[in-house]
């Protein structure tokens, strides 16, 4: 039987200096992701709600979230780490959650400390206390079917409560056990610099352009981090391009002469579709 999803991305973590996971939000970005030769895929929360038309606000459910990512585990073989929002409700639902999501072949998880959805306008009062959030990883991680799936604790109080209280989250996190912790919000090397000094557990950073500091993989990894996510840049990028094409053909009226399309073979190829045809050909009379 071939090993689990969560299984190979925990060799993976303790092969390599530093995982680097793009964000994907459908079968077809999880497929470019493997065919450009990257290791695992980011499953964006915020990507996956703005791929169904609607803002990153805590619309998308957990039958939604499982269904999607389901989808793009059975045509993306690489493991998937999967933004889980704050569990989608108290410690059962969460860990009803781990569970489903397990069921698809996900590799892993990561929790916030922020409810979501939001239920009071200031943001401060929607933080999950430290003490409620270490119990409520606790309930994850013994949801996990199989040991080898990471459960992920991820703070959001960068913003509000300043880097110090950040980093004590992180520590109170990986006291009680969480196989990675995450620091939402980070923009500059410098803060980079300090959590990798102070937090001596496995570490997950998210880079996004525009919002925070670019700093290579390489460096990343001499700070301790072990998985880089890049989530939002494929969307921008895809939005931007499609925005491009649709300008040309309202001006023109017609793609001719539009230079950055790719082939029908090119895409046909990246969807396996000769394969599946095979296969097809083999069982029909």
């Amino acid at each position: 039987m071939a090993a689990s999803a969560a299984t190979r991305l925990r060799k993976m973590l303790t092969a390599s200096d530093i995982v680097v996971a793009p964000g994907a939000y459908d079968g077809l970005s999880a497929k470019m992701i493997e065919e450009a030769g990257f290791a695992a895929v980011y499953c964006t929360g915020g990507g996956i709600s703005r791929s169904r038309g609607q803002p990153d606000l805590g619309y998308t459910t957990l039958t939604e979230l499982v269904e999607r990512i389901g989808s793009m585990t059975e045509t993306c073989p690489l493991p998937m780490i999967v933004d889980a929002d704050s569990g989608f409700g108290g410690v059962l639902n969460l860990r009803r959650a781990v569970r489903a999501l397990e069921r698809v072949d996900a590799a892993a998880v990561h929790i916030e400390d922020l409810e979501v959805p939001n239920r009071r306008r200031q943001a401060k009062d929607n933080l999950v206390e430290p003490k409620e959030m270490e119990a409520r990883l606790r309930a994850a991680l013994g949801a996990r079917q199989n040991p080898d799936f990471l459960v992920i604790g991820r703070t959001d109080v960068l913003p509000m409560l300043g880097l110090p209280a950040a980093i004590e989250r992180t520590l109170r996190f990986a006291g009680a056990g969480a196989d990675m912790v995450y620091i939402d919000g980070i923009k500059t090397r410098a803060q980079m610099e300090e959590l990798g000094r102070k937090v001596n557990a496995p570490k997950l950073i998210g880079i996004i352009a525009g919002e925070c500091e670019q700093v290579p993989a390489a460096d990343l990894a001499q700070m301790g981090f072990k998985l880089l996510t890049i989530p939002a840049d494929p969307q921008l990028a895809a939005i931007h391009a499609v925005r491009r094409l649709l300008a040309h053909i309202k001006n023109n009226g017609s793609s001719a002469g539009f230079d950055a399309l790719c082939t029908f073979e090119e895409r046909d190829a990246l969807v396996d579709t000769h394969r599946h045809r095979e296969i097809e050909h083999e069982y029909l009379p």
